[in-house]
């Protein structure tokens, strides 16, 4: 009988991730050397639908933990080259327990989801399996910062795990779906978009490992820490290019004047592209930002847009990252498409995040601001600590033009002139009843700010706010 050379406990170590696109994403995503495998020899459950000998086969998952550019980070990463990943009891066992270690240790954990769904012969205890990991998710979730990355297929319940993440990264060739198209018999595109509101964001493969990294920069450790972002930007920096974008619909250009050193990171660009949602530091402090784009419905307030903004401030707050909201928004968009879409309640939950998050909001409004673009969107009323306006700011509880028509139409079409008294009125209504002025005499607004001191006012007031 030939003798079988038994491998070394280095060779089996490394088998687990030689090679493959498991692999090669923790080598991208972690500094050399740092990464180590914990439960490196769990075995994966042998069920009767395995070919050949597989009892030495380890489960399909590397878990593990090492630096992220100096930062403890954990990880789980699924191996879809062992047994296509498929998960199940001994794979849960793994990454709740990797969990466990994270939220010990206080450090973000990140997912790669690369799986063909659950072994399908463990039955209840595969189902059982997921329920616990989602179970570890929800435990972390607010406390330390979960990341998911999407390299292959999420699959069942596992695009649930997935969804309940911070942020889900996925490959341009990635498929994520709930029920398999297997089942339904259906063509369906499982291709992964960033338009539904679940990916934050899509790039290459190649990307993947960049893009985690960026995120990391932004976030804590986990909700008992400090995020601060190094850099050599002076907090007193002056914007004079602010006076050229204000009334241009330019909101990405005015995000990046504003932020140190022009860097800006943005979450779910595709997704009710009319709000924006992004990461900054503003004086070294990491900040979330909300704005509208007024090149987008005219920054409309859309239901997806409250809900996206709604989303992104509560996950700022809850790791104590200051809020900037930056205004310049017509208010609501009436079309019978968003008032079937519980638009109230969305307008609701925006408004419960501002008045009821815990760290720092501050807000400038910079173009207009009417109707719930005024009342909710980052109001000192709404519970903005600090609010801010530029000269050019429009507040006013309905748009100037709708307003005149609304109090002054039989006026107006009395007259000898309309077109002037049409004018007359409205340039009277800007003056007395939306200009920034008017709103700082009522308390509204704390300050009004030249464009050039846009950026220096609001990292004061991020710094006052932030102090011990």
């Amino acid at each position: 009988m030939e003798n079988k050379k038994r491998k070394s406990v280095s060779e089996l170590r490394v088998s687990l991730s030689r090679g493959s696109a498991a692999g090669s994403l923790i080598n991208g995503l972690y500094d050399a050397g740092t990464f180590a495998q914990l439960g490196a020899f769990v075995k994966r459950n042998t069920v009767a639908a395995d070919d050949g000998d597989k009892a030495s086969d380890f489960e399909g998952v590397i878990t593990g933990y090492g630096a992220v550019d100096g930062r403890l980070v954990f990880a789980y990463v699924q191996d879809s080259s062992r047994m296509k990943g498929a998960f199940g009891e001994a794979q849960a066992k793994k990454i709740c327990a990797i969990y466990d270690m994270a939220m010990k240790a206080g450090a973000p954990i990140i997912g790669v989801f690369d799986s063909f769904g659950a072994k399908l012969e463990e039955g209840v205890m595969a189902m059982a399996a997921y329920a616990k990991v989602m179970n570890k998710a929800s435990e972390a979730s607010g406390y330390i910062p979960q990341i998911a990355v999407i390299n292959g297929v999420c699959a069942g319940s596992a695009a649930a795990i997935a969804a309940m993440n911070d942020f889900v990264i996925a490959s341009d060739k990635a498929e994520m779906y709930v029920t398999s198209p297997f089942v339904t018999k259906l063509a369906a595109d499982v291709s992964v978009s960033a338009n539904n509101g679940t990916v934050d964001l899509v790039c290459s493969e190649n990307e993947l490992a960049a893009k985690v990294k960026e995120i990391i920069t932004y976030l804590p450790q986990s909700a008992d820490s400090e995020a601060i972002v190094e850099n050599d930007d002076d907090l007193n920096r002056l914007t004079p290019e602010v006076e050229n974008l204000l009334g241009k619909g330019k909101m990405r250009e005015l995000i990046s004047a504003v932020a140190d050193n022009g860097k800006v990171c943005e979450i779910g660009k595709d997704y009710a592209p009319e709000m924006i949602s992004a990461f900054v530091s503003v004086g070294g402090y990491s900040c979330g930002v909300v704005a509208n784009d007024p090149e987008v419905k005219n920054g409309a307030i859309t239901p997806v847009a409250a809900d996206k903004a709604a989303g992104f401030i509560n996950l700022c707050t809850s790791f104590g990252l200051p809020v900037v909201t930056l205004v310049d928004s017509v208010g609501t968009e009436a079309n019978a498409e968003n008032e079937n879409a519980a638009y109230a309640s969305a307008i609701a939950s925006l408004a419960y995040s501002y008045s009821q998050a815990p760290a720092a909001l501050i807000t400038a409004i910079v173009g207009k601001a009417y109707g719930i673009a005024g009342t909710v969107f980052g109001s000192k009323s709404v519970g903005a600590d600090v609010v801010y306006a530029t000269e050019n700011a429009e507040i006013s509880a309905l748009a100037p033009d709708a307003a005149v028509s609304f109090l002054y139409s039989k006026e107006i079409a009395a007259a000898e002139k309309p077109d002037e008294a049409r004018k007359e009125k409205l340039e009277a209504w800007k003056e007395e009843n939306a200009s920034a002025v008017n709103a700082a005499r009522l308390g509204e607004i704390d300050d009004i700010v030249v464009a050039a001191e846009l950026r220096q006012r609001i990292c004061a007031a991020v710094e006052m706010m932030n102090a011990d």
